[in-house]
């Protein structure tokens, strides 16, 4: 997918509030947030244009988006529509996608290795969606904080890399859903080899042990 407003370009990130593809030359970063211009000079207006319409009456506007961290942890329970209270549609989708291909695989495949994954993920999203709304709050107060969950998204690397690794994922459960249906092969059959996934976890883990510097 290449950027929207410069087709030519490569896309390397995604609008959090419109979901549009962005080059490098369009993204707009704002607290760890990336935005492209016309959604940024939008929110940057209507925040504008309700400071000044609650100016001196003392009613304080409560309802910006993803500013309630326990809404959003709350909300988060609920599979993709914690992002969505932050506004992070894209992401939402991708929430939905993730676990909803590891419920399936749980149920298609009976192995509990997709089922505990499933459950990690679905604890995930509403501590992601709480930090999100966290950060956001105290970006707006001029606070910078690192969450566990920004920790965690550093060891798999750059958004460009989270991008070609989950395509590659999406690929490969695809194409052995597609040759499953196609009876090309039994995919309860493939799913005992779940346990290699464990070696290629641990083969990762000692290959970053070793390039840490001593």
């Amino acid at each position: 997918m290449n950027c929207f407003y410069h087709p030519e370009a490569p896309n390397v990130a995604f609008c959090i509030h419109c979901g549009r593809a962005l080059c490098n030359e369009c993204i707009r970063s704002v607290k760890g947030s990336v935005y492209c211009e016309p959604c940024l000079g939008d929110l940057v207006e209507g925040k504008a244009a309700a400071s000044s319409s609650t100016a001196g009456t003392g009613v304080k506007n409560e309802m910006v988006t993803g500013t309630n961290p326990g809404a959003a942890f709350a909300l988060g329970l609920i599979p993709g529509v914690g992002a969505i209270y932050n506004g992070e549609f894209v992401k939402a989708a991708v929430h939905i996608l993730i676990f909803g291909t590891l419920v399936s695989l749980s149920d298609a495949t009976n192995t509990a290795l997709f089922g505990l994954a499933a459950a990690a993920f679905y604890f995930y999203m509403p501590f992601e969606a709480y930090y999100t709304a966290k950060k956001r709050t105290l970006g707006a107060q001029g606070i910078m904080l690192e969450t566990p969950i920004d920790r965690l998204q550093q060891q798999f690397g750059n958004m460009k890399d989270r991008e070609l690794w989950g395509g590659i994922a999406l690929v490969i459960v695809g194409g052995l859903y597609l040759l499953g249906n196609l009876d090309v092969f039994d995919l309860h059959r493939i799913a005992r080899l779940w346990p290699a996934v464990l070696v290629v976890i641990g083969v990762w883990l000692l290959k970053k042990h070793q390039e840490r510097p001593v």
